[in-house]
């Protein structure tokens, strides 16, 4: 039986436009309501997003938080860390001078409540990132600012360059190149990045952290997620669902491929294999 689900944000849970449809949070609901399963929010977003996503939707969600991807693993209720693990200056210094020669367009880092950037973006619509004009400096002189996550934006070819270089260094780790997309208006941004973590800071990790700390084992857990950050922790789920939106490498790796995020993907997933609806 079923106790958990570990569903990711972008892509997944929240649709173009930032939001969580009210089909999700009335199937999520339902979930725990009727069948006790809970939510587990698993995401790369920084911590202080996913509270206000808490506070925002009236959603069962439960007390613990996977953050930046593992990086952070808290129970607000208790206000306990089951993971904290964060980039040094060092591994800063070696992250901007690629994102500097590879000619990347934006560096940012993950604090567990704030975004600096460093580098022009054209492509977001946010507001709620603090600029910078050299990473490197500023967290010299911020000793109590801890990176969480850093993330690399650019082309392609040049993010592959840059993963060629981040696997040399032997204490991070990158995701795959995955897509940013939102939807603002009339107006759709796009950006291709990479998450760049501690060695062994990843999502299934993460999964593998909270399972032992609630005592469950991989049959009781189902995982949803639509990009490559989300396909290490499809290792541990007994139910794995990709979105239709996804990659292709993560619905190769599916038990089940739902609709896609824009048109309550996750909802129908929990519909069709929860409640045979």
């Amino acid at each position: 039986m079923y106790k958990y689900i570990f569903i990711d944000l972008d892509g997944t849970l929240l649709n173009d436009k930032k939001e969580i449809s009210e089909e999700n949070i009335k199937w999520l609901n339902r979930a725990y309501k009727e069948k006790g399963i809970t939510s587990i929010i698993t995401t790369g977003r920084l911590l202080g997003y996913v509270e206000k996503l808490y506070s925002r939707y009236n959603c069962s969600f439960g007390d613990i938080i996977i953050a930046s991807n593992g990086a952070i693993i808290k129970n607000i209720k208790t206000q306990e860390y089951i993971n904290k693990d964060v980039l040094t200056n060092e591994e800063m210094k070696y992250l901007r001078s690629i994102y500097l020669e590879e000619n990347l367009e934006y560096i940012m880092i993950y604090t567990e409540k704030e975004i600096f950037r460093e580098g022009e973006d054209k492509t977001s619509l946010e507001t709620d990132k603090i600029y910078v004009e050299n990473i490197e400096e500023f967290l010299n002189s911020n000793p109590e600012t801890l990176s969480t996550i850093c993330i690399i934006s650019g082309q392609e070819k040049e993010l592959n360059k840059a993963i060629k270089r981040i696997e040399s260094y032997q204490s991070i780790d990158n995701s795959p190149i995955s897509e940013y997309i939102q939807k603002v208006n009339n107006f759709e941004i796009r950006a291709k990045y990479i998450d760049v973590m501690k060695k062994g800071v990843n999502k299934k990790n993460a999964v593998k952290k909270v399972m032992d700390t609630l005592g469950i084992n991989h049959d009781e857990i189902i995982v949803i997620g639509d990009g490559g950050n989300d396909l290490p922790m499809f290792e541990y789920a007994k139910l794995r669902i990709a979105m239709r939106n996804g990659s292709d490498a993560l619905k190769q790796k599916a038990d089940y491929i739902t609709d896609t995020n824009n048109n309550d993907g996750v909802a129908k997933a929990i519909k069709k294999l929860i409640f045979n609806e």
